[in-house]
């Protein structure tokens, strides 16, 4: 059995990049979902994706391309592709364009500071996006800090510790934990209540913080944080190849939050993200795992993560069933 008998790349909108990574007239090459890919950002400032190796010869389109008004001229040929379409619009050299002259283009959304990509596996288009977070961009908001790790796990892994009630204490060491996970949709809600050594160590006015946790779809996820540490810390889960995931974390502290009480906290939260990692690189995963009476929200939470793989795809990728 495969170590994650799970289809690698699920259906739904995944974190390609932070948006002030690409410039207008900027373009960016970029490698996810199994996929080699260019994103450009047109003249007026709209951002476009689209399979990265031209249909003529083969040549990487991020990598010496140009943006030309809304759309991305080769380096090796000059041959010149449409945002939006995908389609040749010009060959210099020749008056007619091959009829079969046309990349795939890929649905694209910015918004959170991010560039988004839509992945299906049948190549249906968006019906949802994830959820808006109203504090980025507001001026009493700013990003502290970001981190990015690559590491052996598939997104699914990743967002199951959420609900994993257990590791909490025996892991993370909280000392109190109180818990409530709520689907909805391709969305759900996950409220926990912690009272931690390192968080009342930073905390400037009450030991207890509040922690709710908002996911839309497969891969991203966004943590409130009220109380002391006042934030907003956000989370893409992006795979790049089967058992090979991006995890991308970025936290916007409150401009009322003394700095010193931001430190403390994002370094306890980064270490928290530490202890995870080897647990993820050498566990597999059981789609039958045995559990107590007290887990059933590990069953619930695999339920609702179904939705976004066609029907099959986990039969196909080597499982027969799950929890």
């Amino acid at each position: 059995m495969a170590r994650i008998p799970l289809p690698p790349y699920p259906n739904g909108w995944f974190g390609l990049c932070y948006a002030d990574e690409l410039l207008p007239g900027a373009v960016k090459p970029l490698h996810v979902l199994g996929r080699d890919l260019v994103a450009f950002r047109a003249d007026d400032g709209a951002a476009y994706v689209l399979d990265a190796f031209c249909p003529h010869l083969g040549a990487h389109l991020g990598h010496g391309g140009t943006v030309d008004g809304a759309t991305v001229r080769c380096p090796f040929h000059g041959w010149r592709w449409d945002g939006a379409s995908g389609r040749c619009v010009e060959v210099p050299y020749a008056k007619k364009i091959p009829p079969k002259a046309a990349l795939r283009t890929w649905p694209v959304l910015e918004q959170n500071d991010l560039l988004y990509v839509y992945h299906h596996v049948d190549g249906a288009a968006p019906d949802w996006e994830p959820d808006r977070i109203p504090e980025i961009g507001q001026p009493d908001y700013y990003r502290w800090a970001s981190r990015e790790w690559v590491i052996r796990s598939h997104p699914q892994e990743v967002m199951e510790n959420g609900v994993d009630y257990a590791h909490f204490i025996t892991l993370h060491g909280w000392q109190t934990v109180a818990m409530r996970w709520t689907p909805n949709g391709v969305r759900y809600t996950l409220e926990i209540d912690v009272d931690t050594e390192a968080e009342r160590q930073a905390a400037t006015a009450a030991n207890a913080t509040t922690v709710n946790s908002y996911n839309s779809g497969p891969g991203f996820l966004f943590t409130r944080v009220t109380g002391p540490m006042r934030g907003i810390a956000m989370n893409m889960l992006t795979p790049l190849d089967p058992e090979r995931l991006r995890v991308q974390h970025a936290y916007y502290a409150h401009r009322d939050v003394p700095e010193e009480t931001v430190r403390a906290f994002f370094t306890a939260y980064e270490a928290d993200w530490h202890l995870d990692f080897p647990i993820w690189y050498h566990k597999v995963h059981h789609l039958r795992p045995v559990l107590t009476e007290g887990e059933r929200d590990v069953g619930r939470f695999r339920r609702w993560y179904r939705q976004f793989y066609t029907d099959g795809q986990i039969a196909a990728a080597g499982g027969e069933g799950a929890a």
